[in-house]
């Protein structure tokens, strides 16, 4: 049962990532092209099962209750397919989460947590934290006003500056 089960999804997967589009609305047209039928088998398959137990039992049934939100893959273009970028993107933030509990007080975990923002801000703006940090402290004591849109990473100068 698992095994079919996998194997209808990893044709899901395999016919997503080879999809051919240019926008967001043709990604999603193909995807009820070529992709509704691979869900619709799998989730056909899945309601279908004959009294599963354990694992089995629990991953059917979070299947089908997530069922509607899955399938708005095919009303949006951007929905991705699965979500383990976001799971890897809050990894560190979890272990971040967990280290500091050794912070010392409350205001070394703020310290602490405010660091880890910007680093982590940082990279998905994809600067070279170094250059960037040496930005921020080259320029931020000497600004001339409390306005700091200008130094956030997607900001124009500092994407010039510590662009990787």
């Amino acid at each position: 049962m698992a095994q079919q089960a996998v194997s209808l999804l990893r044709s899901v997967f395999h016919t997503e990532k080879h999809l051919v589009y240019h926008t967001q609305e043709e990604k999603a047209a193909e995807r009820r092209k070529r992709i509704r039928l691979l869900l619709d088998s799998f989730y056909d398959y899945i309601s279908q099962a004959r009294r599963p137990l354990g694992k089995l039992k629990n991953a059917i049934q979070n299947a089908l209750a997530l069922k509607s939100r899955v399938y708005r893959i095919f009303e949006n273009g951007q929905v991705p397919l699965t979500n383990n970028p976001v799971e890897q993107a809050i990894r560190p933030s979890t272990l971040i989460r967990k280290n500091s509990l050794f912070a010392k007080s409350i205001r070394g975990a703020q310290a602490s947590a405010v660091y880890y923002t910007i680093v982590g801000t940082a990279k998905m703006n994809h600067l070279n934290i170094y250059k960037y940090f040496k930005y921020l402290f080259d320029h931020l004591p000497n600004r001339e006003n409390k306005d700091l849109e200008g130094f956030l990473p997607w900001a124009k100068e500092a994407q010039a500056q510590c662009h990787i």
